[in-house]
């Protein structure tokens, strides 16, 4: 199938059905909407206990879910936006050239403005940059059967790689200050393990404000989205007052450990040692910051939070199990694309350490 045709078929009928799936499971997830304005530092966000045990970046089934993502990412991209709940979600989070690049199966990276401040230099734009973010990390041992690259997994998530200002990256916040300090140095056996869950299909749900439900019918009209139903506008009224009605920022005191988790995957840290003390240091620093938003029983940078522990941040915490059941078969990715993201994956991967856990990817 040539680039044009493949960009041009419509999304196969399974994976169709498995984002029919993901919207019924979200719904249910959380039925009442207010849920989503209960933590301002983490609006829109559950944490949901798993149970999980980490995986050596070198382990076959992480490199598998790689490969797996690659293949199912284009079709997932279109399933999304041919739901009426998904388009309408999608119009209000990444506007009409987002959707047109998910109706394509890419990623909605969008132009937000461009400066012509120097003549004598190229414009400059600036980007939103947006990514999948796993809800189980990848990796993340699943019950065999389960499929982490099902669309119930997947969130697209503003993400950005550089720069001081982190206010605009919740992805790389999630992994900084909750994620990335739970799977370091984790036990070698399964854990209990707290994963940020989305109440929404993209993060953040909207980047304008909304005081009362006209207005975001208004929007929603505006944009030419169908409308929305009722529990999911209130969701975004709920989301909305919890950012006091502005776009969502990631708070100050956070930007840092965001950073850290960023730099990661810069070509600094490619060398193992540094990859490593990396890694470690962002644990050390994350720990503090995760206990404020982690009940008593989660691991901390390989260290298990006392039984009489109080959370500062009162995130709510879900114990439901999320059906990631294997989607029918989908557009398959060429081989050689296949290929290259094994081989990526396996050169920025750190190599194992007899001595020492070895560092956990996203």
């Amino acid at each position: 199938m040539s680039s044009r045709s493949k960009r041009d078929a419509p999304p196969p009928p399974g994976m169709v059905e498995a984002v029919n799936q993901m919207f019924r499971q979200l719904e249910a997830l959380a039925p009442d909407p207010n849920v989503a304005g209960i933590c301002p530092e983490l609006p829109g966000i559950v944490l949901q206990r798993i149970k999980g045990q980490a995986l050596d970046p070198q382990d076959k089934r992480y490199l598998d879910a790689i490969t797996g993502y690659q293949s199912a990412h284009d079709d997932f991209m279109k399933a999304l936006v041919a739901h009426p709940i998904g388009r309408a979600l999608a119009l209000l989070a990444v506007g009409p050239d987002g959707v047109a690049l998910m109706e394509a199966g890419r990623t909605p990276n969008t132009v937000t403005g461009i400066s012509h401040a120097d003549p004598r230099r190229p414009a400059r734009s600036s980007r939103q940059a947006y990514n999948c973010h796993h809800v189980i990390p990848k990796s993340v041992s699943l019950a065999r059967g389960q499929n982490i690259n099902h669309p119930g997994n997947l969130v697209v998530a503003k993400t950005l790689r550089r720069g001081r200002d982190q206010s605009e990256n919740p992805h790389h916040f999630w992994h900084g200050l909750l994620l990335h300090p739970q799977l370091h140095r984790a036990p070698p056996h399964e854990i209990p393990i707290y994963v940020v869950r989305p109440l929404f299909p993209f993060y953040p749900p909207a980047n304008d404000g909304f005081r009362s439900v006209e207005e975001l019918r208004a929007k929603l009209k505006q944009l030419g989205a169908p409308p929305l139903p009722e529990t999911w506008e209130k969701r975004i009224l709920a989301f909305s007052a919890a950012t006091r009605h502005r776009p969502y920022r990631v708070p100050e005191r956070y930007q840092r450990i965001t950073q850290m988790f960023g730099d990661l995957f810069t070509s600094e840290k490619r060398d193992d040692a540094a990859q490593l003390a990396a890694r470690a240091d962002l644990a050390n620093r994350a720990a503090a910051y995760a206990a404020e938003f982690l009940p008593a029983g989660a691991y901390l940078n390989g260290n298990q939070l006392p039984t009489d522990h109080q959370p500062k941040h009162q995130v709510p915490v879900v114990d439901i199990d999320i059906d990631l059941s294997p989607v029918a078969k989908a557009s398959k990715t060429p081989a050689r694309r296949q290929a290259t993201s094994r081989a990526q994956a396996k050169a920025r991967a750190p190599k194992p350490q007899s001595t020492r856990t070895p560092g956990v990817k996203i």
